[in-house]
């Protein structure tokens, strides 16, 4: 047993030597069957031919004694033993001819053959050949434990058997052919095997080789997290293309290495620099501002502005932390957009009336519903309606409509006529930690995470967010949402089609 653990072993512990087996043992099947076939088709044919020679002879000796065959006299039978002779040591082949009652008239070998006279009417091809049929037999001889191979032919005359000729030959030639071409089959069989064996090992190899480095590529970065090399790709086939997929993975694993490095470093710094400026009120209150009536109130403001924006932030981190991880339920809710829409509102509406803003609502459907998840999306248009209360200035406008878009889409777009942004910072607004006027976003207190927060929620629903602006007019962000009836004729299509 141990022998085939080590040999089980040896096979699955590469794709190498599992490649080598199965060529090995496939070629070998194949060979091994067409050899067989070979084999048969072979021995049948020259049973075939052999047959076809020895009715030609036995029916040439026919005509040549069928008429001596009918004749009851010592001449007519030493003709035919004469003419048995002449033609077993032509083809050296054994000739035996009996009467119509089955006793043997000659034979061309007296020392295998019954005697002269002798009954041989009871073998089969003897007794089938009497009744007018064309009959072949296969014997073992007992003297010389060999087989031979008869043809028994009948001999008529007037519409009678005259009697049978039966030509006999030993096999031994073609059973020698056959070990011969068995042989030449085994030996082609082996030269084959290990010319398979050479290539598989090769082929193996060179298949093999990419696979390895793969291999060894991701045990580096496993062990000790380097993802500075790539796999050398040469090949355009599928290894090829497993390799280029590999080198794709280290480097989405780069980028999302750095975008974790500087998301922390981010955090860091966004978490350092207001918990430094409570630690600096709380110094000042402790050196004595606490006790002064006039200064006493400031700085509560100020730490209680501080631990907001604190608490703010950590909360942003916490949600895209958990969009991130995907660890959330219940994002297939049917939720009425337009109360989301109005709680949203109503939620950034002290702020907006601080600054004497105006909030217009337009709604085209108050009964339109997407999938998804009420409190995230209230949370995704919050983020956008605090950023057109915070950079528009007092008097403005804010203006949100709501209409429902072909084909089966609901599209939310929000206007302000704020400060707009400038060209260069467009293409950057929705990335973490991105401000583009960082003194005003530092001083109202944003972490630069919400739009980010807005774009991840917004493609858990399968929705999309753009923005437009005209730097010192105003901004305008658009949001397409799928509506609940679509998504549901979707995932159904969907189901069918599973």
């Amino acid at each position: 047993m141990s022998i085939f653990k080590n040999i089980y072993r040896w096979l699955f512990r590469s794709l190498a030597n599992q490649l080598l087996f199965t060529y090995l043992l496939v070629i070998t099947i194949a060979l091994f069957v067409v050899s067989l076939w070979a084999l048969f088709m072979i021995k049948t044919e020259s049973i075939t031919d052999l047959r076809n020679s020895l009715e030609v002879e036995a029916v040439n000796l026919g005509l040549e004694i069928d008429n001596d065959l009918a004749l009851d006299s010592i001449q007519a039978k030493q003709r035919i033993k004469a003419a048995v002779d002449r033609h077993a040591t032509k083809l050296n082949v054994l000739i035996t001819v009996v009467n119509d009652d089955g006793h043997v008239v000659a034979d061309s070998n007296a020392s295998v053959a019954p005697s002269s006279g002798e009954n041989i009417s009871n073998q089969a091809e003897i007794n089938d050949a009497l009744a007018g049929i064309l009959a072949v037999a296969t014997r073992t001889s007992p003297s010389t434990h060999t087989d031979w191979y008869y043809v028994a032919y009948p001999v008529r005359a007037a519409g009678t058997t005259q009697g049978v000729i039966r030509v006999g030959v030993s096999l031994s030639n073609i059973t020698q052919r056959l070990r011969h071409d068995l042989i030449v089959f085994l030996e082609i069989i082996v030269a084959t095997g290990m010319v398979t064996v050479l290539i598989s090992l090769w082929l193996a190899r060179r298949v093999n080789r990419p696979v390895r480095e793969m291999s060894a590529m991701a045990k580096k970065i496993a062990l000790s997290g380097d993802m500075s090399e790539f796999v050398p790709v040469s090949r355009r086939d599928e290894i090829g293309e497993l390799g280029l997929s590999f080198n794709q993975m280290i480097g989405r694993l780069r980028e999302q290495e750095r975008v974790r490095q500087e998301f922390i470093a981010n955090a860091s710094h966004e978490l350092k620099t207001p918990t430094m400026a409570i630690g600096s009120v709380v110094e000042a209150l402790q050196a004595g501002a606490g006790e002064d009536s006039t200064l006493r109130p400031q700085f509560l403001n100020s730490l209680e502005r501080l631990v907001e924006r604190q608490s703010s932030l950590l909360q942003d981190l916490l949600d895209i932390t958990r969009l991130d991880g995907g660890s959330e339920r219940g994002w297939m809710d049917r939720v009425a957009i337009s109360q989301v829409i109005h709680d949203a509102v109503e939620q950034i509406r002290p702020q907006a009336e601080k600054k004497d803003l105006v909030i217009r609502l337009n709604l085209d459907n108050e009964d339109s519903f997407v999938p998804g998840n009420a409190i995230r999306l209230q949370r995704a248009f919050v983020n956008i309606l605090t950023n057109a209360v915070n950079y528009t200035p007092s008097g403005g406008v804010v203006t949100i409509s709501v209409t429902v878009q072909e084909p089966g889409q609901i599209q939310i777009t929000i206007q302000d006529t704020g400060v707009g942004i400038e060209p260069a910072d467009l293409p950057h607004i929705f990335e973490r930690f991105y401000r583009a006027d960082k003194a005003r976003s530092r001083s109202s207190g944003g972490s630069g995470l919400g739009l980010a927060i807005t774009r991840e929620i917004l493609a858990r629903h399968h929705g999309t967010i753009n923005v437009e602006s005209t730097f010192g007019k105003g901004s305008t962000f658009i949001v397409t949402l799928p509506l609940a009836e679509t998504a549901e004729t979707a995932r159904a299509e969907d189901q069918g089609n599973k």
